[in-house]
């Protein structure tokens, strides 16, 4: 009787000790998303909730936000709810769901939008505060200009985006991260750009970003990315209908004074055809190219000190960033 009553108090103990464990975690939570709600929503987003819920006692944090707006300078994101659940063993590991719609309200132009999806997923993990893999799965999305009525504006069957750590270039010395991201969309819609079946693909590398993602909101991303070296390049964005395609591949980079630089070439075929009454025709040469025998057309973009230039004819210019 003896071994079976220490053998229960020890129990006893062990269930205390995690149970106190699981309510401090749960009220870091709360704090956290408390003070994400006090933020200007300038510098920092600013995130708040209607109601907060943490359940999910012993083994889940089960967190619930209902009524989510993200306010960020001019625009407003908001939701029905935002339900995310991780291991109280691993709480670096998330799975989260989110009830649509989402809203989205630009205060400088007073434009209103609407995203709806059948179904939508999204999971993260961190390894010491750096991005393992975010990754985001939905069907059946649907966008729509709400501002003077509910027009549709395009819509895709499925879409998927992926965010990936690179380790193998990891700068462990100063705490820069690479990371990879992945675009799909399959069947995009949208009438307005006379496009009706499109799949495309985007794969995509930045490298000389911090590793810590709770330094991302305060500080200057932009100009810690420049002086880090970063450097954005796109490894291949293309899309293609029935009779359709294009391809783009390119980099990007900031200079001191925030300008971006870099070159993209561009090829395509049958998008002069698609967007002719949207392009005026003395622009068409400039931004696709000159046509080849097949009927094909490539052009390079230049970005030099902010100036944007279609071959070497300047076209428009992008202000500093930072």
């Amino acid at each position: 009787m003896k071994r079976i009553a220490i053998l229960f108090a020890v129990i006893l103990v062990i269930v205390l000790a995690w149970t106190g464990a699981w309510f401090y975690g749960a009220s870091l939570i709360r704090q956290n998303v408390t003070e994400l709600a006090s933020a200007d929503g300038e510098t920092t987003p600013r995130v708040t909730c209607e109601r907060l819920d943490v359940g999910g006692w012993p083994f889940w944090f089960d967190v619930t936000c209902t009524q989510p707006t993200l306010a960020n300078g001019d625009l407003t994101f908001s939701a029905a709810d935002i339900k995310a659940t991780a291991e109280a063993f691993d709480p670096f590991q998330i799975v989260a769901s989110v009830t649509g719609p989402l809203t989205v309200e630009d205060a400088f132009t007073g434009s209103r939008r609407r995203v709806d999806w059948s179904d939508l997923k999204a999971s993260g993990r961190l390894a010491n505060w750096r991005i393992a893999r975010i990754s985001v799965v939905a069907d059946g999305l649907s966008l729509a200009d709400t501002t003077g009525g509910d027009d549709p504006v395009a819509k895709a069957d499925h879409a998927e985006a992926h965010l990936l750590d690179v380790p193998e270039q990891y700068d462990a010395t100063r705490h820069l991260a690479t990371l990879r991201g992945y675009l799909k969309l399959d069947h995009l819609a949208a009438p307005g750009l006379q496009v009706a079946a499109l799949d495309s693909t985007l794969d995509a590398t930045a490298n000389g970003l911090p590793d810590d993602i709770r330094t991302w909101g305060a500080r200057n991303l932009l100009s810690d990315w420049e002086a880090a070296g970063g450097k954005l390049t796109v490894n291949s964005f293309k899309g293609a209908d029935e009779e359709r395609n294009f391809s783009v591949t390119g980099n990007l980079a900031l200079d001191g004074t925030g300008k971006p630089n870099g070159q993209f070439n561009i090829t395509s075929k049958g998008l002069v055809e698609r967007f002719g009454a949207l392009v005026p025709e003395q622009f068409r040469g400039l931004i696709l190219g000159q046509p080849a025998a097949d009927g094909s057309y490539s052009q390079s973009i230049n970005i030099a000190e902010g100036v944007i230039l279609a071959g070497l004819v300047p076209v428009t210019t992008i202000p500093a960033l930072f």
